[in-house]
């Protein structure tokens, strides 16, 4: 008889149930393998298997550091730098003193006050940037100032003056009159920042004089005469501020950028003022440490900073004014009422209390000259 080609049902299942067995047998084995391991390991702490790596891990991604004084950059303005083709992500850091008075020193660009710049640059070597970044469709106010007189290693970026805030009744016309220096600890709520050497300034030049000359003797009598009519009448800059707006401070003396962050404070009841000599412009520098491993992206940031579009944002952004201007056009697109006159021509860059080199006093120019001719005489709008 003829053998079915077809196995019995019975012989099925048993084949069928062959390589689960197998398989299970496998499994045993290998947790057994894995128990004994455990059991008989070494009692010390196992050796690394891998060596450590010798390269920078992929997810490390340099970036350009930059230390800043003042409002900061608007976050759009690093991302678009941020991403175009080959450029680095941009990391702002405040630009402060440490605990033992020494300034940071290893950013790539540093953002700070012209005042600053002397005594930051005794502990950041600065690159020179004359035949790298050009200075074209920079207003020559901010150019050859003596903080860099061969203006080599700095770039003016933005500028805020400072001005008299007082706080006015309903109706009251933007034209505020307001006391000399020597009678502010006699106006009524009178509170003025905590800036030992722009008061001292301004005291000189409320007097007629050029703040910038005569020298540490001269600067230090301002500051004590300015402290000794103020006493208990300063406070920081932000309270100055705070109460400004919220109607506990009727006069104080504070940089423009704040009311044009701010323009709606107070009720729209803040008003500025100047003296008629003019008033103290605090102008913001770019420098770039000359050691920077990033040299060429640093380059690259300032001339962002300084470019047209941004340059042109600038008011709306940060409430500083831009550089990027024509002489008597330099508030050109503020929205804000800014004090008529000749004000602006009549100011000046205040410069110390850091040493810097004595310099012939420039030509008198069309629009604020830096230091005003010794002598002259004030003039009234």
């Amino acid at each position: 008889m003829e053998e079915s080609p077809n196995p019995p049902e019975s012989s099925k299942s048993v084949d069928s149930r062959r390589p689960g067995l197998i398989g299970l047998g496998l499994l045993a084995a290998a947790l057994l393998g894995f128990a004994a391991g455990q059991w008989f390991r070494p009692a010390g702490p196992e050796a690394e298997r891998l060596p450590a790596p010798s390269v920078p891990s992929v997810f490390y991604a340099p970036k350009l550091v930059v230390y800043q004084e003042g409002p900061t950059i608007p976050q759009l303005w690093l991302d678009t730098f941020g991403s175009a083709p080959g450029h680095l992500k941009v990391e702002i850091r405040p630009l402060s003193r440490a605990a033992d008075g020494s300034w940071p020193t290893d950013g790539d660009v540093y953002l700070l006050k012209a005042r600053s710049f002397a005594e930051v640059g005794q502990s950041v070597p600065w690159a020179d940037l004359s035949a790298r970044i050009p200075l074209d469709g920079i207003n020559p106010v901010y150019q050859a100032q003596s903080f860099d007189p061969n203006n080599l290693k700095s770039r003016p970026w933005r500028v805020s003056p400072w001005f008299f805030m007082k706080r006015v009744a309903p109706g009251t016309p933007h034209k505020v009159a307001f006391a000399a220096p020597a009678r502010w600890a006699n106006e009524a709520g009178g509170l003025f920042p905590n800036e030992p050497d722009v008061l001292a300034a301004l005291w000189i030049k409320s007097q007629g004089r050029p703040i910038n000359h005569g020298g540490e003797t001269v600067q230090a009598s301002a500051r004590q005469q300015a402290e000794a009519v103020l006493a208990a009448r300063t406070a920081t800059e932000e309270d100055c501020w705070r109460g400004l707006k919220d109607g506990q401070v009727q006069l104080t003396f504070l940089p423009a950028w704040r009311l044009v962050l701010d323009p709606q404070a107070g009720a729209g009841l803040i008003r500025w003022a100047v003296l008629p000599s003019g008033t103290i412009v605090d102008f913001e520098v770019a420098a770039i440490r000359r050691d920077s491993p990033r040299l060429e992206m640093a380059m690259r940031f300032v001339e962002f900073l300084l470019a047209p579009p941004q340059q042109a944002a600038l008011l709306g952004a940060t409430g500083y004014f831009p550089v990027r201007s024509r002489p008597g056009h330099e508030w050109a697109g503020s929205t804000l009422i800014v004090p008529s006159g000749t004000w602006f021509d009549r100011s000046e860059f205040i410069l110390w209390p850091y040493p810097r080199p004595v310099v012939v006093p420039p030509p008198v120019t069309a629009t604020n000259a830096v230091v005003p001719e010794s002598g002259s005489e004030p003039k009234s709008e």
